[in-house]
């Protein structure tokens, strides 16, 4: 059910066949009868596909969301907004955010291969995220005789544990990155 709320492209493969469908019943129709379904057969499958699409918030939706959020207060410098999006429980990860942001700032950012399976079984909800974030990186101040003045680009995987909460939809909960070769 998820490839028809989660995915656009989806609707429109649905659609550009709902008009070949259409076509063809048009085309094979002796009595030509059916032009009027065969052009609102697929307008209406893209109405509903835009309207499932964007009408209806799923858990993979709020995750992307809150990413991009985090993603954004990352690139601001901004650690109390970063720290937002963590679980107050998770004190080894905000102490992570508040170490690492007060070495480095982050110029850019973007992830992909975004992987989200989440768990609705558990109370409260558990999602595991899976992504890759290419980012480029400055010191802000000498670090043991190492300072950096151009940002240096670098690829690290993420794997994190997020929780909904009723504060905010997702949170930070467990983190675990690995630096990728190359970028």
């Amino acid at each position: 059910m998820d490839i028809f709320l989660d995915y656009l492209w989806t609707w429109i493969v649905l659609t550009f066949v709902m008009g070949a469908g259409g076509y063809t019943w048009y085309v094979n129709d002796q009595r030509k009868r059916s032009l009027v379904l065969a052009v609102l057969l697929p307008f209406l499958t893209l109405a509903l596909g835009l309207t499932l699409y964007y009408g209806v918030d799923t858990d993979r939706k709020s995750i992307t969301r809150s990413l991009e959020a985090l993603i954004a207060a990352v690139e601001d410098d901004d650690v109390e907004s970063v720290c937002k999006f963590i679980s107050s429980r998770a004190d080894d990860v905000q102490n992570l955010a508040r170490t690492s942001m007060g070495a480095v700032s982050v110029s850019r950012a973007k992830y992909h291969n975004l992987k989200i399976e989440v768990n609705d079984a558990a109370s409260p909800p558990i999602a595991h995220v899976r992504f890759s974030v290419h980012f480029y990186w400055k010191t802000k101040s000498t670090i043991q005789g190492f300072a950096v003045d151009q940002a240096i680009p670098q690829s690290v995987r993420f794997e994190i544990e997020m929780v909904k909460s009723k504060e905010q939809p997702w949170l930070l909960t467990k983190c675990l990155y690995f630096p990728l070769r190359g970028y």
